[in-house]
């Protein structure tokens, strides 16, 4: 029986819009907040992506990318040494930078509300290089971890999507078997693929953006948050019938 649904974050429920001008202005924030100089933005925005991209060039690496040391080392080229506490205060100023990039879907929280109604377990499974704490921040603030029972970031887990170890730790903190959950993401890979090799059946949500992969190997597709609970609505219905048949 359908117990749980897990969500992922991004693009699911969160519109996170990437912008290079926004980045920059992030980086000089965080050079500022470093002791550097903010006209070595450009800079610290090619050493950073040159890390970046050589630390996820590898699809089948789940392993999660350490963003401190990332950070550590590309201010240190851009010539701004810094020690543990002043990184966490730089990633700290890059992360309040991209607040106006985030954006928390209208129906996000009516879409929880009404899974929680159902009787069911929430769960959020998410990848993301950024220090978990701030991450557990921005979802107190969004009113989203109030509605949530469990979540699990990569950055915390240390292993990505489609990794299984990140699907179990949330469906360990929920109490629930993977054939009794429902995924729900944007991804064809991360989101379906994965989830369904433990056993989870899937929902690829197409309201932010389109994934390349097939979607066809989803058990559903949703174009709005409302298909997503009509997809939730079409299993429960039809363990139900099932459950009347087996009387």
């Amino acid at each position: 029986m359908l117990e749980a649904v897990l969500f992922d974050y991004g693009h699911t429920l969160l519109d996170f819009r990437f912008d290079e001008d926004v980045w920059l202005g992030c980086l000089r924030d965080m050079l500022t907040a470093a002791g550097g100089s903010p006209d070595r933005a450009e800079d610290l925005r090619g050493e950073l992506r040159r890390r970046l991209e050589a630390l996820t060039a590898d699809p089948d690496d789940h392993a999660e990318l350490v963003y401190a040391d990332v950070v550590a080392e590309a201010l240190a080229a851009c010539g701004t040494p810094v020690g543990p506490e002043l990184v966490r205060t730089a990633i700290e100023a890059e992360h309040r930078g991209w607040a106006s990039a985030r954006h928390l879907h209208s129906e996000a929280h009516r879409l929880l509300d009404e899974v929680r109604r159902r009787g069911l377990r929430i769960g959020i499974v998410s990848n993301t290089f950024d220090p978990p704490e701030l991450l557990h921040a921005d979802l107190a603030g969004d009113g989203v971890s109030e509605r949530v029972d469990a979540i699990a970031f990569s950055s915390e887990v240390g292993r990505r999507k489609p990794a299984p170890e990140i699907y179990r730790a949330v469906l360990e903190a929920l109490g629930v078997e993977p054939t009794n959950a429902l995924f729900v993401g944007d991804r064809v890979r991360e989101d379906i693929q994965g989830p369904a090799s433990l056993g989870m059946r899937t929902c690829l949500v197409t309201y932010f953006r389109v994934d390349d992969g097939d979607h066809a190997l989803a058990d559903s597709v949703a174009a709005s948050p409302a298909e997503v609970l009509e997809a939730v609505d079409r299993i429960m219905a039809a363990e139900a019938a099932g459950q009347m048949i087996d009387r």
